[in-house]
């Protein structure tokens, strides 16, 4: 099969490598959509991820969807050529965290794209059968392949514990900040307002109801916006503090974002002062089947989110236009 494989930094090769198999256990999946996360961008410009270096040359993307290619030993379906999207937090699901309900804190967690597993990249890929959940004809490849983001938005709000009477404040308006946006308006939410400087990231926000919508942090504050949840969305280094400085006394922030390089410092005398909780969102837990009905019923529309689409081809394109942080797209997504 063909793969996108990363060598060294920013060294993408289309490589013909054997075609994995599904072993006991595993679906082979045909991979029709793969979306660009942040996460893999920084692994292509970096040559690590958080230090950890590939022993090999690596195969990127973890959110994708297809169709299933073949069944490994003792799996009874989904049926060859059912269209499938995946979690890709893979679980053991017998060390303590997985056994206590914290699956995407498992100990022993393997998460394609992260060294050493490969990732989706590539025209198959092989998955325990856990991991996938069948799309209805009605949710396209596209949206499967966001519904690994839109898990990640779902898994913050329901930290977050937010109410439809909760005034919220979101930080950023990429996939992740848009996702956490859909998701609290479908839970009946309406007080939300945003920080986004990228302008034509604005447009989204607007058309949902989001409202107001400033370029900063410091333009909420100047509008006097006090918010009883804050999500930081953004990854930006200084947004934690910024998120903090929005939270009202005894107010809750989120950090949903992955903060580049990974320390982050801030001014203890607002959280203290306020006495807030502060929560850091880790990936997704048990969020598939939610965010397929959730687009499939249309409470979720994930659709109209801007894309731009490569060929296999043209994955260091692809990776280099989510680099650019355009304003008129969101996820850069490869058809391999």
């Amino acid at each position: 099969m063909r793969a996108a494989r990363l060598h060294a930094a920013r060294d993408v090769r289309i490589d013909e490598i054997a075609t994995p198999e599904a072993g006991p256990g595993e679906v082979l999946v045909r991979v029709r959509a793969v979306a660009i996360c942040p996460s893999d961008l920084r692994l292509y410009q970096d040559g690590h991820a958080s230090g950890v270096v590939p022993d090999h040359p690596m195969i990127q993307g973890h959110e994708f969807s297809g169709e299933v290619a073949a069944l490994g030993e003792g799996v009874e379906g989904p049926p060859v050529g059912t269209r499938v999207a995946i979690e890709p937090s893979w679980h053991c699901g017998k060390c303590d965290l997985c056994r206590a309900g914290y699956q995407n804190l498992c100990r022993n967690v393997i998460f394609p794209s992260f060294p050493q597993r490969d990732g989706a990249l590539a025209e198959y890929i092989a998955c325990p059968d856990f991991s996938v959940g069948v799309l209805p004809d009605s949710v396209g490849f596209i949206e499967g392949a966001l519904i690994e983001p839109l898990g990640v938005g779902i898994h913050a709000v329901r930290l977050s514990e937010a109410t439809p009477a909760d005034r919220i404040a979101v930080l950023g308006a990429g996939t992740i900040g848009m996702s956490v946006m859909l998701v609290l308006k479908a839970r009946g939410v309406e007080q939300i307002a945003l920080a986004e400087p990228i302008e034509g990231r604005q447009e989204w926000p607007r058309e949902l109801g989001v409202d107001p919508i400033a370029a900063s942090h410091q333009e909420l504050l100047d509008d006097e916006v006090e918010a009883d949840i804050v999500f930081e969305c953004s990854g930006n280094n200084e947004a934690v503090e910024q998120a903090m400085r929005l939270a009202r006394p005894a107010g809750r922030v989120v950090v949903v974002g992955i903060p580049h390089p990974d320390e982050v410092t801030f001014d203890s005398t607002v959280p203290r002062r306020r006495e807030l909780t502060v929560v850091f969102s880790r990936r997704s837990r048990d969020t598939l089947e939610e965010g397929i009905e959730l687009i499939a019923t249309g409470a979720v529309d994930m659709a109209s989110l801007p894309v731009r689409m490569y060929s296999l081809e043209q994955t260091a394109e692809a990776m280099e236009a989510t680099a650019s942080r355009p304003g008129d797209m969101l996820r850069a997504v490869v058809e391999p």
